[in-house]
């Protein structure tokens, strides 16, 4: 019921932010130029909601709860763009995922399990005007980076058994913006991602198998997708 509350929420924005866009375009008075300008640097940033697609482990296991993203980025030529990364993201385990996990012995709740992440990348775009009016601006982009997660909260059962409290891998991000102009610099709009790490999510290191049953084909990389809303801002107008 979340989810679909979510979803009504972004669709709802989405359109909102299209009106605001709609509205700028009609007003007489206007910054924003019809001509495309362009700008030497940018700031962006993003808040999404990630949603594991892979491994089959991962995906039944965890229930995204945020993912923000901010970059700094340095124009090359026209829309081509190239900059530096920083992400931040919580998973959670959740009653839906496994009902009586945070439930101990004596009957008493403890914290669910989070996987708490940081990671840092080297990203490449490239801004696309749209319209005769340029305001609206499609972006393209990909990250490449080192992603590191802290396990919290986990337990086995019995009690003793060694758990990974982290973990380091690199992890790729293609991510499409489609952003509206509300000043000749500074737009908002809808943002989507997908998040690819090159290292599989093994629950047996988790002790999850004490608790809930998993197979043993848990090889395919970890991934999620992230959908929510963005700005950016860009300074430093080139000649």
């Amino acid at each position: 019921m979340s989810k679909c509350y979510l979803c009504a929420i972004i669709i709802f924005c989405f359109f909102k932010t299209e009106s605001v866009a709609f509205t700028i375009q009609n007003q007489d008075n206007d910054d924003i130029p019809s001509k495309k300008q362009y700008f030497l640097f940018s700031t962006r940033a993003s808040v999404t909601v990630p949603h594991p697609i892979a491994n089959s482990a991962f995906k039944k296991t965890f229930v995204g709860i945020y993912n923000i993203n901010l970059d700094f980025n340095t124009f090359i030529y026209r829309g081509l763009y190239i900059g530096a990364s920083y992400k931040n993201n919580l998973f959670k385990i959740t009653p839906t995922k496994i009902a009586s996990y945070n439930v101990d012995s004596l009957g008493n709740l403890n914290p669910y399990p989070t996987m708490h992440s940081n990671a840092a990348a080297v990203k490449v775009g490239y801004d696309i005007f749209i319209g005769e009016e340029n305001r609206v601006i499609y972006s393209i982009s990909t990250s490449v980076g080192n992603y590191w997660t802290k396990y919290g909260n986990f337990v086995s059962k019995p009690a003793g058994k060694k758990i990974i409290k982290n973990s380091v891998t690199s992890y790729i991000e293609p991510e499409m913006a489609l952003n509206f102009m509300v000043e000749s610099n500074f737009a908002i709009g809808v943002n989507i991602s997908y998040t690819m790490l090159n290292s599989n999510f093994d629950p047996y290191k988790l002790s999850l198998n004490d608790w809930k049953g998993y197979g043993k084909n848990n090889e395919s990389n970890t991934q999620y997708l992230s959908f929510g809303f963005g700005f950016f801002y860009s300074f430093y107008k080139k000649k």
